[in-house]
């Protein structure tokens, strides 16, 4: 004989009320993507503000610079009393350059055709022009004049002009072109220039006057002289006479003399 026992009562299921029932959905804070942008900011500044201020004291120079462009070089600002005391040692011993007489000379101008033209001729012994027309009127130097009334010629330093006027070289040969036309002052001057390199004279006198007589009351045959003189390759500088020697109305003229071959 079977005795069937009852079935225990059903437990009722009951939901626990922090629980959520299955159609809950999590509310969304619509601040939560800018804070977490806002704090990733945070951590990365964090840092550096770190390295810049450390022991918490304020960087003067890092205010300074604010709103300026950034310059990795070191400026004055930067610099410290032990800085510049270690520069002052380290320079100590430096001393400036000596001026010398270096001359800087400016490029020179391109040489007119002719010029060019005659000079190769003259170098190659085939020169046939008269003596009258080897001298231009209308010729100009290239380099201007160190002082009124002298001349260097491109190459040479200043002391050569102020050693000429200190009559570092004796005159031994003079030309005197008083009273001669332009045409007989360029054969004349060109002959005496010719005959001093060939005896190997240095330093020369041409007096040329001073023009008071001159029908137009300006000096033709002295401004005409020292044009010359500028296109002859032979003369290295030239500068008026003392008082002694003619003042205003001569000039003492340097010859370039081949060095195997100069008597100074």
């Amino acid at each position: 004989m079977f005795i069937v026992k009852p079935l225990p009562a059903p437990v009722r299921v009951v939901w626990r009320h922090w629980t959520h029932s299955a159609g809950w959905r999590m509310k969304v804070n619509k601040h939560g993507l800018a804070d977490l942008k806002k704090l990733h900011r945070q951590a990365l500044a964090e840092p550096l503000e770190k390295s810049v201020e450390p022991a918490g004291k304020p960087n003067h120079a890092l205010k300074n610079t604010q709103g300026r462009p950034s310059d990795s070089g070191i400026t004055a600002q930067t610099l410290t009393p032990e800085d510049r005391a270690l520069f002052k040692r380290a320079v100590r011993t430096v001393k400036p350059l000596r001026p010398s007489n270096i001359a800087i000379l400016p490029p020179t101008p391109k040489a007119h055709p002719n010029v060019l033209r005659q000079k190769r001729q003259s170098a190659t012994g085939r020169n046939t022009e008269p003596l009258s027309q080897r001298f231009s009127d209308h010729y100009h130097p290239s380099q201007p004049q160190w002082e009124p009334g002298s001349y260097l010629r491109l190459g040479n330093g200043p002391d050569v002009l102020k050693n000429l006027k200190r009559q570092k070289w004796p005159i031994t040969a003079s030309l005197d072109l008083h009273g001669a036309t332009l045409n007989e002052a360029s054969m004349r001057l060109e002959q005496f220039l010719q005959s001093c390199l060939a005896h190997r004279v240095k330093c020369i006198r041409i007096v040329h006057g001073k023009g008071y007589g001159s029908r137009e009351g300006t000096p033709v045959l002295k401004d005409s002289v020292r044009r010359w003189l500028t296109q002859f390759d032979a003369v290295i500088a030239f500068a008026e006479c003392n008082e002694q020697n003619g003042g205003a109305g001569a000039v003492q003229v340097l010859l370039d003399i081949p060095k195997t071959q100069s008597i100074d």
